[in-house]
């Protein structure tokens, strides 16, 4: 092949397969001076403008961004023979070949600015000039490429267009829960969701609640479910999605017309969203960033990736266990920021809350287990109560309270949700927030127990 036949097999599997893990890798490494025809460099340098700020490579909006009249050639190429699997070894030959004409005109020119020189102090300057070029040329840098600010200055601008005309926040992952999603603006592309709770407040059911707001306008979701068979995922989607308990479900002859039909509703509302589940145990980080990335370049809409739970990550062997989730976590991050999609991650908190006295049970960061790793690498942390569970008559005992301990990009809060039939359902803030004001109040006035007596009578 020769370079420009090459060059363009880069672009075409770039065009072709939008911004896959693969694709942004290639980016990352490949300088825009590889490609030897302008128009293929122009088409480059928009192509990595737009997946460094908005995460895509479309044609229209590249042949609009290069004037609009583009695009027949622009099709052209992307019709140039080579293979998606390929495009890393395609980029690679052409950076080869683009290093190979640097070098034999690095060594013309030093060979000619010797020849020309007039004296030894010129001839010496000419062939320190050239070994210092060559040094550069040769240094092992991983084939990363740094990316000048202000490459990415005018695409900011863009951004802030966007967001003037409300267009920004289309990219991100909404929950479906208002009032958190106005707390966080969404969930950016490249997001660290940890979703943590003591065991039966609900963390796999919140994630199921975001998994499915985030699928109702078209986005895929990846579901890693360790813990649960994948038939148990579907049981508890199909009893989140017609609003019934999971007992229900399992009694099936004690169900009326009326449940029938919300199981019906249920099966086609889910029939119709792009979930993907993984039943499998055992698995290691690098197994679960190998599935979710081939994935995303299989089925580059894909919103969110879930991963339940931390905990039960195959963790390396022969290492201590603060460093296995750190290296875990930190893998997740990578996974999320790679892929461009969110990642919901859930985690147990440790034991110590249950130790606590009764009245300070809500969870916070330090609770997190191997807190510090996790908490450094995520980007938002959503801690889950839920007062029934230690007050089941109390006038808060029916909310669910969705702390927002860490949000990376905005301000910390806490949303209501009622718990109902175990699922989280909507509520009045309002009337949830005085209801446990209310409850909290009245547990810090009640008197401590006196102990017993020892004075003997």
């Amino acid at each position: 092949m020769t370079p420009q036949e090459l060059e363009s097999a880069v672009l075409s599997g770039l065009l072709v397969g939008g911004a896959t893990p693969d694709a942004l890798d290639v980016i990352a490494t490949m300088p825009e001076e590889a490609f030897s025809i302008r128009f293929l460099r122009d088409t480059y340098i928009e192509i990595k403008k737009q997946a460094l700020t908005y995460g895509v490579i479309d044609v229209v909006l590249i042949s609009e961004a290069m004037g609009g009249d583009s695009l027949a050639s622009l099709v052209e190429i992307s019709r140039t023979p080579g293979t998606l699997a390929n495009l890393k070894g395609f980029a690679t030959l052409a950076i080869k070949g683009w290093r190979s004409r640097e070098m034999a005109a690095l060594l013309q020119s030093g060979a000619d600015g010797i020849r020309s020189a007039r004296n030894q102090e010129q001839r010496d300057q000419v062939i320190q000039e050239s070994v210092s070029k060559l040094i550069e040329m040769t240094a092992d840098s991983g084939g990363v490429m740094p990316v000048h600010l202000g490459e990415l200055l005018s695409s900011y601008m863009d951004v802030l267009d966007k967001r003037m005309s409300g267009e920004a926040g289309s990219r991100n992952l909404y929950t479906g829960i208002q009032e958190l999603d106005a707390i966080t603006g969404g969930f950016n592309p490249q997001d660290l969701v940890v979703i943590a709770g003591r065991p039966g407040t609900g963390k796999t059911e919140f994630a199921l609640k975001v998994i499915e707001g985030a699928t109702r306008n078209g986005a895929g979701a990846l579901v890693f479910s360790m813990e649960m068979a994948a038939m148990q995922m579907v049981e508890r989607s199909v009893a989140g999605a017609g609003n019934l308990s999971v007992s229900k479900l399992r009694n099936p002859n004690a169900l009326c017309d009326e449940d029938w039909a919300r199981i019906h509703s249920a099966l086609e509302i889910l029939n119709n969203r792009d979930i993907w589940i993984v039943d499998a145990t055992d698995l290691t980080i690098d197994q679960i960033r190998a599935v979710a990335e081939t994935h995303k370049r299989r089925y580059p809409h894909l919103g969110v990736v879930m991963v339940d739970y931390i905990g039960l990550i195959a963790k390396p062997k022969a290492e201590r266990n603060d460093l296995a989730v750190g290296h875990i976590s930190r893998s997740l991050k990578t996974m999320a920021m790679r892929t461009k999609t969110p990642v919901l991650a859930l985690s147990q908190l440790s034991r110590k809350v249950d130790e606590r006295p009764i009245t300070a049970r809500r969870p916070v960061m330090s609770d997190l287990s191997e807190s510090g790793r996790i908490e450094q690498d995520a980007d938002r942390i959503i801690m889950l109560y839920r007062d029934g569970i230690y007050n089941p008559n109390g006038p808060a005992a029916r909310f669910a309270e969705i702390i927002l301990g860490k949000n990376r990009f905005g301000p910390n809060g806490v949303v209501y949700q009622e718990f109902k039939n175990g699922h989280f359902v909507p509520v009045d803030q309002l009337v949830a927030q005085e209801a446990t004001r209310m409850h909290q109040e009245t547990q810090q006035q009640q008197p401590k127990q006196k102990p017993y007596s020892t004075k003997k009578f």
